[in-house]
């Protein structure tokens, strides 16, 4: 019976995956207008420029004139113009000795490339380049790959190519547990966004005490309560409630998937040496102002926020007030399930705080149950008067389910997995969202494949086993249309892009982890590669990591303290094709809708819920010295 079933998801898994192969093609195909350039095939937006010919296509003669005319794309473009680009895109931190290993020549041609150490420029591994080139039809690149996955010696080397034209690459390391530096340096960014204290701790990343009036009620602001503390949540110095469990629950997934790679005293904050790991010390942190948070009925308010923005100011010199808004149901079923898993991992560790944690998820609970619909209906919207981040769902019902199986995985109470197994198929997206502030549908169904249910639930978990697979396979389907190898679909560059294709990295590590597919861990690891710096921009896109990363984000603590650099860690929105900032557009290509300046938070504003995913899917290729370079699969 169990062959007949895994056979059955075989064949289900191979019919979904050519559907959404098909799909994707047409998707493109309505959607795409061309025009050409110098002889160069063009996406375009609308009206073409002068100089432009528009050449707009229907379904049916798309499917046959496209192929013909990316053929001739490339015939003209053979000669690249002189404007092109011409770089190697590669992980600007590198690559783990005994995985694959691939780097991409844009925009140009060549023979041969040669692994050149960076110390004694010697030629250590030279290669033919694969052929043939291949337009990105995001980024419009054309992409030859330079696979050196044999090579597995240690050191820092650059790629040079021989043949028609020669270029390097900037250099990157070869080594075993090469993101373990970049994992901490993501890890410790949080450090640098915490509110109503001061930070620096040795650094030149330092600021005064901040933001001590938190915080008038708006709609009462004669009343207040003390909500100091927490972390800013962006490039801006607001704190929501919601995205900061979300921030702190991926956080506390890192810890558990691989606690091995948390020590205490790891990370120099001052908390570091009072016996606890220091990435709980700084979830902590976060913990310690949810509570805050949480009024006495167990309801969560939804932010802390000021009214308008006002300018860019160092933390402390902020003369904004902020004030505490009204509490939303998405946001205490949230705070349920981060302070739920907050309270099982700090338990050896700080007892008195994770009992605290334990009754307020709880009292959170106990409010969802008295109020079993969205509040306010629609979710929360900002009161007229009030601009800037909302972060409104309207639908909390993926939050609710995230919530119980938390709470079941604390408690072993049978009444929080009761309304998990009661409710999941209501919710059973297709696909499945990627995680964010308003979608927690993977982050509840790897609860539930996690939670010990005591071998009954069989089908249920049947279920969302196939269904996590059946994701994961659309996700490959898109990597592989995608030359850069990313997991994001032409029509998902939109603001946050970065985190959205580690999002589905995320559900790839969970699909890796449910069959030992390594197609799916690998895909998860290209993505990786992208934000490191494989990308249209050869910039590692999480300040402060690899050998070129931004420089210029929108961080007003990073741009108005005079530092050096920007505060290192913090991974950025990327490409944006939605929102434009002042309407004028980057790049007629969406995956090249992006700038390293700070003027443009569009595109290059970091936030707390970006970096955590982040976190956690460097965690996942991130191994101790103990310990082999493969994925865990025990959790």
């Amino acid at each position: 019976m169990a062959s007949h079933n895994k056979k059955n998801l075989t064949l289900n898994r191979l019919k979904h995956r050519l559907q959404v192969t098909k799909n994707i093609q047409r998707d493109i195909l309505n959607r795409t207008t061309f025009y050409t350039k110098n002889g160069v095939l063009t996406p375009s937006k609308g009206t073409p420029i002068a100089g432009e010919e528009n050449i707009t296509l229907s379904t049916a003669r798309a499917s046959v004139y496209l192929p013909i005319l990316l053929f001739f794309s490339i015939l003209l473009s053979g000669c690249t113009n002189s404007s092109e680009k011409k770089f190697i895109a590669v992980n600007l931190v590198g690559y783990e000795t005994g995985t694959p290993k691939q780097a991409f020549l844009a925009n140009t041609e060549a023979d041969l490339f040669q692994i050149v150490r960076t110390d004694n420029s010697e030629v250590v591994m030279t290669a033919p380049v694969g052929l043939p080139s291949k337009i990105d039809s995001v980024s419009g690149d054309r992409l030859s790959t330079l696979d050196f996955s044999i090579f597995n010696y240690p050191g820092e080397y650059k790629i040079v190519t021989l043949g028609p034209g020669k270029v390097t690459s900037l250099p990157f390391q070869i080594r075993e547990n090469v993101y373990s530096d970049a994992l901490q340096t993501m890890v410790k960014s949080y450090y640098y966004h915490r509110c109503g204290t001061a930070v620096g701790n040795g650094t030149e990343w330092r600021y005064d005490v901040c933001h001590l009036d938190d915080a008038p009620f708006f709609d009462d602001p004669e009343s207040a309560k003390f909500v100091t503390g927490g972390w800013h949540d962006a490039g801006d110095y607001n704190k929501f409630s919601g995205n900061t469990a979300l921030s702190a629950g991926l956080m506390l997934y890192t810890y558990e998937s691989k606690p091995d790679n948390f020590t205490d005293a790891q990370l120099g904050i001052p908390e570091s040496g009072n016996g606890t790991p220091d990435i709980l010390d700084e979830v902590s942190w976060a913990l310690e102002w949810l509570l805050k948070m949480q009024r006495e009925d167990g309801a969560v308010y939804h932010k802390v926020s000021q009214k308008k923005w006002i300018g860019e100011y160092l933390p402390n010199e902020d003369p904004s007030t902020r004030y505490i808004f009204d509490v939303s149901s998405a946001a205490t079923a949230s705070f349920a399930a981060a302070a739920a898993l907050g309270a099982r991992h700090l338990a050896e560790f700080d007892t008195a705080f994770s009992m605290e944690l334990s009754r307020a998820a709880k009292k959170a609970w106990a409010f969802l149950e008295m109020h079993p619909d969205n509040k306010p209906i629609g979710g929360f919207k900002n009161p007229d008067g009030v601009s800037g981040g909302g972060y409104g769902d309207p639908n909390d019902l993926d939050e609710r389910l995230w919530a119980s199986v938390e709470l079941y995985r604390l408690t072993d109470d049978d009444a929080y997995l009761n309304y998990f197994i009661q409710n999941y198929k209501k919710i059973s997206h297709y696909p499945i969202p990627p995680i964010s502030w308003r979608d927690a549908e993977s982050l509840a169904f790897r609860a539930f494949l996690a939670s010990d249910t005591k071998g009954r639930y069989h089908s249920d978990l049947a279920f969302i086993r196939e269904k996590t697979i059946l994701h994961a396979d659309a996700i490959l389907v898109v990597h592989k249309n995608n030359i850069y190898r990313n997991l994001i679909k032409p029509d998902q560059y939109y603001w946050g892009s970065n985190s959205v294709g580690l999002a589905y990295a995320f559900d790839l590590i969970q699909a890796y982890k449910l069959t030992n597919d390594l197609e799916f861990k690998h895909a998860a690891l290209d993505q990786l590669h992208y934000v490191l710096g494989r990308n249209p921009f050869n910039l590692s896109q999480v300040t402060g990591v690899g050998s070129a990363a931004v420089k210029k984000p929108y961080h007003q603590l990073s741009e108005m303290g005079g530092f050096s650099s920007p505060v290192p860690g913090m991974l950025v929105g990327g490409p944006n094709n939605r929102i434009l900032l002042n309407e004028k557009e980057i790049s007629p290509w969406p995956g090249k809708n992006y700038e390293d300046t700070f003027a443009n938070f569009f595109v290059n504003e970091p936030a707390i819920n970006f970096t955590a995913i982040a976190i956690y899917v460097t965690n996942a290729f991130s191994t101790t010295q103990s310990q082999s370079n493969e994925l865990t699969t025990s959790k």
